[in-house]
């Protein structure tokens, strides 16, 4: 019942946000397109359903504060990492095939849009950068409502919550990565070395595109 509450609460907020941002009457407006979505947090391997629920609060903070919408958060059973991820010379998994078995998932709750992260203590990886099997700290299909993390080559592991947002906002929005490459900005391309500690905001430039593209 509060989960429910408090995700009606931030649906009412994403409302009036919307209206705000319409400079119409609002009888004008056939309905508000503000998005919201069940935000389905998957631990894997080691990652206590404990330790992902202490992520919440942060999570419905700092989602509430840069990203137009409204969010409920839930977090699922934890689970093992499929098997055939696996890629035991380099003792990593393969993030697609994680999401692969993240789509299996519903993807309507009560006929709300689900997301699910997958959040793991696992190294894992990919092929980019013209590399096989490279190393990463998160991968998401986009747009698509999978994406994983893993906090295994983060430094400050109370920092997960960004690549979190991060690889949602690739997810849910189809974002791209930060056009002016800004290595403040939550959607900066890591390229391979990350700036969480310094990543503190959602530019202007990329707030305008999420903000364009919830409205369509």
């Amino acid at each position: 019942m509060k989960r429910k509450l408090l995700f009606a609460l931030c649906v009412l907020l994403a409302l009036l946000s919307c209206k705000e941002r319409q400079p119409v009457a609002e009888e004008d407006v056939p309905g508000c397109s503000c998005p919201h979505c069940v935000i389905c947090i998957q631990p894997y391997n080691g990652f206590t359903v404990q330790e992902a629920k202490k992520l919440v609060p942060k999570l419905e903070k700092e989602f509430g504060e840069w990203l137009f919408g409204g969010w409920e958060f839930k977090v699922m059973e934890s689970k093992n990492l499929p098997k055939e991820a696996f890629v035991a010379d380099r003792n990593r998994y393969k993030a697609w095939l994680i999401l692969d078995s993240l789509k299996k998932n519903p993807k309507k709750d009560g006929g709300i849009d689900v997301v699910y992260i997958g959040l793991t203590p696992e190294d894992i990886c990919a092929d980019i950068h013209g590399v096989k099997d490279y190393g990463i700290i998160g991968y998401s299909y986009s747009p698509s409502t999978v994406c994983v993390v893993s906090d295994k080559r983060l430094k400050d592991k109370s920092q997960v919550w960004k690549p979190m947002l991060h690889e949602f906002m690739h997810a849910f929005y189809g974002a791209k990565h930060c056009p002016k490459d800004d290595p403040t900005c939550f959607m900066k391309d890591a390229k391979g070395h990350g700036t969480f500690n310094v990543q503190n905001k959602l530019c202007d430039s990329c707030k305008r595109r999420v903000n364009s593209q919830s409205q369509n």
